[in-house]
């Protein structure tokens, strides 16, 4: 791991913020708009032919998303593979692979709700010719619930009682309890045949070579460089993909990135921040549609032991971290409406909620920002400063590892100036970065965060159309993922048994008024559990030169979401 070095420039914003706060108010965040140059293009006949270079700044491990949580994996799978239903920019589910959205008009949902029928489209093929039926979806569950794959997110099949096909264009999905997130299974859809039928694949060629039935298909990987993927002929509209393929270039930064924008390297940008507004204004030929969404930054604090036999045992307290005490006086210690004035020039909103957007977003009022309780309560808690300034208890010194993924200006600098914030009320913040296949990877990749080898990360994260599964996943007493299970993403391991009961009772109705109300009381426990300490709500900014026609924002998914209908207008 290595530290960042202080940022140029950096130290007078550093002094600013710790000693006035920010005083600036900061801008809501704006809604999707429809430019000029997208109304114009919207009328233009599309044409095929031409490959689109997109910038991405972190490599994926691989491009299986069932065994990796990298967002980057899931914008380069995306192209290839896909799941039953997925997620509109309106706020809807539209039939992928399926050929409707199940309902109980439509006989999808059985009276109980305890069985959802998946009628699938015909005539639908994998990339290398296979016909594609209900056996893929089968032994895709199958794959899931194998407990010797490394599966991210296991636990929203984890009330399956059985998956059937009576014939090769249905699934039945029976249920031993209502499970109303059932909206989010199946969204990845693996070949049975291409993977010989074995549902051991935590090992297998395809994690980095995936066949698929989306609209292009993998062509090459060149390590720290590009991944190529083609239009698929055998896609099921005949008339799409209008491109002839998507080179994804990796580079070392976002900063790399704009500047390869700019003169022309490549047409797409992936995961902008607030931050590169103002230079992107500058470019004429981007466009740009930054609007609110779902994605929260982060800190995500381990309350249990960082290392020796009990790590990341949530029995076994961290040493610093497991005291609710010190966890509470971090945030008390960060202002976050700062962050957003200086860093995010204000176009950002602190967050209040691991929810912040859509129908279930509850209305929760923002953290505290008070270093002098933060002191009162270290001090209360017996932890005492030194000689240097900062604070011990029982010969335990308050000293934090705080890592981020590397490559990211915005990142490093928030990292300075939060390391300034708790280094005032006697906590100190030693930082250590590591590239984002390490410190976002999987228990088998040996991540930090999923072995709890680490004190504070920072990342973004988002809850889902239907929340429950990210909800469930990330927070819920069971999903600790541990040597046994290699699964879950409870990665602060906080076991709160209160918000264990808000994510079953929000599980177990489709009363959606209801699902509602629990959710409220699931985000308002993880904010006094203070495992995740949300800093503030980011913009979706993806922009792209303006001869590339097509792109559609979709808050509910990501940037590859609708490559099929992208196009070069050159």
């Amino acid at each position: 791991m290595n530290s960042i070095k202080h940022l140029p420039l950096l130290g007078a914003l550093l002094g600013l913020l710790v000693a006035c706060g920010g005083t600036a108010p900061a801008a809501q965040p704006s809604g999707a708009t429809t430019s000029s140059w997208a109304s114009s293009a919207a009328s233009l006949t599309p044409k095929r032919g031409g490959t689109a270079k997109v910038a991405i700044w972190q490599e994926p491990a691989m491009l299986n998303p069932l065994l990796n949580t990298q967002t980057i994996t899931q914008i380069v799978g995306e192209t290839v593979l896909e799941g039953l239903l997925q997620a509109q920019p309106d706020g809807t589910y539209a039939p992928n692979l399926a050929t409707e959205l199940p309902t109980k008009e439509n006989g999808g949902i059985s009276s109980d709700g305890l069985s959802i029928t998946y009628k699938l489209k015909s005539g639908v093929t994998w990339s290398d010719g296979k016909p594609f039926t209900s056996k893929d979806v089968a032994f895709t569950y199958k794959v899931i619930t194998n407990n010797a794959n490394p599966v991210i997110d296991r636990a929203k099949y984890a009330d399956v009682e059985s998956v059937t096909t009576p014939n090769d264009t249905t699934v039945v999905v029976k249920f031993k309890k209502l499970f109303a997130g059932y909206r989010e299974n199946f969204n990845w859809i693996l070949p049975e045949h291409a993977l010989g039928g074995d549902t051991t694949i935590d090992k297998k060629d395809f994690n980095r070579a995936p066949i698929g039935t989306g609209p292009f298909k993998f062509v090459d990987w060149k390590s720290g460089d590009t991944i190529t993927v083609t239009r698929n002929e055998n896609y099921r509209d005949k008339s799409k993909p209008y491109l002839d393929g998507l080179i994804f270039k990796v580079m070392p930064s976002r900063e790399a990135a704009i500047q390869a924008y700019k003169v022309g390297d490549v047409d797409v940008l992936w995961n902008l921040t607030e931050g590169d507004l103002p230079e992107l204004d500058k470019i004429s030929d981007s466009a740009v549609e930054a609007v609110s969404s779902t994605r929260v930054e982060r800190l995500v604090l381990n309350t249990s032991c960082p290392s020796g036999p009990q790590q990341g045992d949530p029995k076994c307290p961290h040493p610093v971290l497991g005291d609710p005490r010190v966890r509470e006086a971090i945030e008390l210690a960060i202002d976050k409406k700062a962050l957003v004035d200086k860093l995010l020039f204000g176009k950002a909103a602190v967050a209040t909620s691991v929810i912040p957007y859509g129908w279930y977003a509850p209305q929760l009022q923002p953290a505290e920002y008070s270093p002098e309780k933060a002191k009162k309560l270290l001090d209360e808690a017996g932890w005492k400063p030194g000689a240097d300034g900062i604070r011990q208890k029982n010969s335990v010194r308050a000293h934090l590892t705080y890592s981020t993924t590397t490559g990211d200006r915005l990142r490093e600098q928030t990292q300075q100036v939060i390391q300034e914030m708790l280094k005032n009320v006697g906590i100190e913040v030693e930082i250590k970065n590591q590239p984002s296949p390490v410190l976002l990877g999987s228990w088998a990749e040996g991540a930090p965060r999923a072995k709890g080898n680490y004190d504070i990360l920072m990342y973004t994260t988002n809850a889902d159309l239907d929340p429950q599964a990210h909800l469930y996943n990330y927070f819920a007493g069971d999903q600790v993922p541990t040597e046994q299970t290699k699964s879950g993403r409870n990665y602060h391991r906080i076991v709160d048994p209160e918000l264990d009961k808000a994510l079953n009772d929000a599980a177990a109705t489709l009363d959606e008024s209801a699902r509602k109300a629990a959710y409220k009381v699931v985000a308002e426990r993880i904010s006094a559990g203070r495992g995740h300490i949300v800093l503030y709500n980011r913009l979706l900014i993806d922009p792209h030169k303006k001869y590339v026609v097509g792109p559609k924002v979709n808050i509910w998914d990501n940037l590859t979401w609708d490559a099929q209908n992208w196009w070069l207008n050159k």
